[in-house]
This record gives C-alpha cells, structure tokens and sequence, in this order.
C-alpha cells in the first residue's frame, strides 16, 4: 500500500463515509488513492461505455454544473458516460470520485491512465474494496456499482440500454433510498431503452442540473 501510495480506511475508521454506512451491504473497507475522504454532498453520473457523443456532451455538462455548485460527481472511470462525468468535473473547481472494481495497482479500462491521472492531479480520489492485486472481472463492476450510488445523495442516469449496469447501479440506489433521476432521450434509441423503463417505474425525469439541485 506505501508503495502505491494507497490508504486502507476500515468501516471503523472515522474517515469512512458516513453515507456509505447506511447502506445494506456496505464494505468492510476502502482502499483510497488521492484526497481523502470526506463526507461533502455528491451525486453520481452513470451510463453507458457505449454512448453517443450527444450523451457524453449532456454528461459533461452536468457533471461541469455540479462541480461549480460545489457537488463532488462521483462515477466509474469506464468509458462512455463515466469517463464524460469524470472530465466535466475537472473542468471545475469541484471535486470527483472514481470507484473501480479492481485493486488500485492498476487502472482499467487502460484507454482511462491518463484521465486517472488527471482525477489525483486535481484533488480528487480513487476508491476501491478490492485489494492491490484483484483483476477486473465482470461481477465485479456490478458489486462496486452499490459504492457508486452509496457514496451520493442521488444517481442521474444517462443513457442506459436495456441490460446496462447503470440499471444496476440504479437498482442498488432504490434499495438504499437515494434519488434517481434520468436524462430522456429519443423513443427508438436503443441507449435509452433502460432509461425510459425507469422513467415508467417512477425515477425522476431530468432535463437541467437545477433539477437534480
């Protein structure tokens, strides 16, 4: 951990967030890399890795209009909409977090080093639950996906497909009593098939930040 520069906060410990232990199945701890955490007001930005650059723009934005309210935007580092959110925030004087379903060793996807690098450089964190060491394997992202959503107040959704993790990660708010809200998009896109099935079931329907705010 001294060489990675990695710190190991137990569920014990008082800098372990306050909001992640009210969730069902919180972790028995985090491995941290970068600022340390905190218990600032957050919300998530999820979607899908294979998103159009219409959502990536729209996740961007939000995530840019969060970081200037003084929200930390807290997403995955995958490709798509996560690396989207990630970048909006850093435009900003606000905050992000990374949650990765690996060991911290390393970063996957690869495609993200660079932007993981930016994350550290601009005061904001990775976390994992995972021991230096573990690979990224498929279970995994849908069991880190719980932290995403446990770490903020709410979880705005973009573009999800049907089957896509940020259902998941929607699914894992639900049962945690965060807020979900869902940026709509067009009626035969199939990234936005998830999407609107959660606006049928009652998520909040969102167009703007202020929204969300």
């Amino acid at each position: 951990l001294e060489y990675y520069k990695i710190s190991l906060v137990l569920r014990s410990d008082p800098n372990f967030p306050k909001i992640l232990k009210e969730i069902p199945w919180p972790p028995f701890a985090l491995y941290v890399k970068g600022a340390p955490l905190n218990n600032d007001l957050a919300i998530a930005i999820v979607g899908t890795r294979k998103a159009t650059l219409h959502g990536k723009n729209i996740a961007k934005k939000f995530a840019r209009e969060l970081g200037n309210a003084g929200v930390t935007v807290v997403s995955g580092l995958a490709l798509g909409i996560d690396a989207s959110a990630h970048e909006g925030a850093l435009e900003t004087q606000g905050k992000t977090l990374a949650v990765l379903g690996n060991g911290l060793d390393k970063i996957y996807p690869r495609q993200n080093e660079l932007l993981a690098q930016k994350i550290l450089g601009a005061r904001g964190t990775l976390i994992s639950e995972y021991p230096v060491g573990t690979p990224s394997l498929g279970f995994r992202f849908i069991e880190r996906n719980r932290i995403i959503s446990g770490l903020a107040r709410g979880a705005i959704i973009v573009e999800a497909p049907e089957d896509s993790g940020a259902l998941a990660t929607a699914k894992f708010a639900l049962e945690q009593n965060r807020e979900i809200f869902v940026v709509p998009g067009q009626l035969n896109h199939p990234n936005y098939v998830g999407s609107h099935a959660l606006i049928k079931a009652g998520a909040s329907l969102i167009t703007a930040t202020t929204d969300a705010l």
